[in-house]
């Protein structure tokens, strides 16, 4: 025997309508508070290492200042003759005949009494080398 079609109410009541609701919005909020959670936590942890780089590099400026004025008090002129002194060096200015001066592109300037002199010594030392081969061979 064949059943009738009853026709059955498709429709929700009113309290689980409301039910459905406030429940969608208390997974809503619980959603939502966990990702601000999630969120704050992160935010905190990077904050801190902001803070410890911001220390690191304050530290690092203060030891680079430091360092720097140190260079500086070693590098003065009377620093310098204490210390020639100490060791018992003495350091003399170059003489005319020693210095070589350089054009903008680093290449010598001609007609220089040094560089006369360097090229004379380096011919000649050819030379001894040369011959000290050529005495070698036989």
């Amino acid at each position: 025997m064949a059943r009738k079609n009853k026709m059955r109410s498709t429709r929700m009541s009113i309290v689980a309508r409301r039910t459905m609701y406030g429940f969608s919005i208390i997974v809503t909020l619980c959603v939502v508070t966990i990702f601000h959670h999630l969120a704050s936590s992160t935010c905190t942890g990077m904050m801190k290492k902001i803070g410890e780089k911001e220390r690191l590099l304050a530290r690092l400026e203060d030891e680079q200042t430091r360092e720097a004025a140190r260079w500086e008090e070693i590098k003065s002129n009377r620093s310098l003759e204490k210390a020639l002194r100490d060791f018992g060096m003495a350091m003399h200015y170059a003489k005319p005949a020693q210095m070589v001066r350089l054009n903008a592109d680093g290449s010598v300037r001609p007609g220089q009494i040094s560089v006369a002199k360097m090229a004379e010594r380096s011919s000649a030392s050819r030379t001894v080398q040369y011959r000290a081969a050529a005495r070698g061979r036989r």
